[in-house]
């Protein structure tokens, strides 16, 4: 992206150059320096131009500061695949300007019509995935989104805080299908059907009832949990197996002086875990990105806060 915006900046400013300066700390990677970039109102002055690749999360007043620090003196044009937050309003113009992904899109995409750049198709990639004993659906239909057990107003009430800024985005989990037979006492079985969600986020299974209300996943931003919290394959059916696991009344008796009477022991009936059925979708959970002092998660099923940093 950055060879793209750059051709396209050498056409469009004046005296623009190429500029590298090496920032680990900061996710906005240079660009280049000019005198003039007309098509975003930056007349006149020395402009230094940066690009922030598309991530997860929006700009936040915290990443401005960091970047403020470290960054040369000047003023800074800020080509952005990223939305901002909230709380970096109102931005101080003397110092930032940030164009929006969808600024950057219109003015890349009205280059490639004037003929000033090509546009091309990328080729598909002809490598399939590898295959596992657990199969996956890739059916856009199946992306949908569980009801909020949370509402963020009486959740903020409740703990006395204000004065946040929040936005509401998607949390990444998924759904196994499981179908297989239950094994009891005296080589009994019985065939069962279960829902189970996978939340990473609390890295916990539980099973989904059918009065549980799933909706079309709307169009918001959704983010990835850390890939150490899905569970592996070995551990992911050893805990389906626990959770499927079914302890029941026995129906055997006994007789007594008194007569025949019910046992009380529970019989355990077993999962077939190796003959079973095992099919898994992504779906999402309810959330909101907050702002208390510094980012954080809001789960919507379970109330908890999750920190960002453990995402990076």
């Amino acid at each position: 992206m950055e060879d793209i915006l750059r051709a396209l900046l050498s056409i469009r400013c004046v005296d623009f150059d190429s500029f590298d300066i090496v920032m680990p700390e900061s996710s906005f990677k240079p660009i280049g320096v000019a005198t003039a970039v007309p098509d975003f109102g930056v007349i006149t002055g020395r402009t230094l131009i940066w690009h922030a690749p598309s991530e997860i999360l929006p700009i936040t007043r915290s990443e401005l500061d960091r970047f403020e620090m470290d960054a040369p003196d000047g003023f800074h044009l800020i080509l952005s695949e990223r939305t901002t937050h909230s709380d970096c309003d109102p931005i101080d113009e003397t110092k930032f300007q940030i164009v929006s992904p969808n600024q950057v899109s219109e003015w890349i995409g009205s280059a490639v019509l004037s003929g000033e750049l090509a546009a091309s198709v990328v080729p598909e990639d002809s490598n399939l995935p590898e295959s596992n004993d657990l199969s996956t659906y890739s059916n856009e239909e199946k992306m949908q989104v569980l009801t909020s057990k949370i509402d963020i107003d009486s959740w903020t009430a409740s703990r006395g805080i204000e004065g946040f800024s929040s936005s509401p985005m998607l949390l990444e989990a998924r759904i196994w299908r499981v179908s297989g037979d239950l094994h009891g006492p005296s080589g009994s079985s019985e065939r069962g059907e279960w829902t189970i969600l996978e939340d990473p986020w609390c890295q916990r299974l539980s099973v989904i009832g059918e009065s549980e209300s799933m909706q079309k996943s709307p169009k918001i931003r959704s983010i990835e949990p850390p890939n150490e919290n899905w569970l592996s394959e070995d551990r992911l059916k050893t805990e389906i197996s626990k959770i499927v696991e079914e302890r029941r009344r026995g129906d055997s008796g006994e007789v007594s002086i008194s007569g025949t009477v019910r046992s009380m022991l529970l019989e355990k009936w077993v999962l077939d875990i190796h003959m079973a059925m095992i099919e898994h979708y992504r779906i999402f959970i309810p959330g909101w990105l907050i702002n208390l002092e510094s980012d954080k998660i809001l789960h919507g099923r379970n109330g908890r806060l999750y920190d960002l940093v453990s995402l990076e």
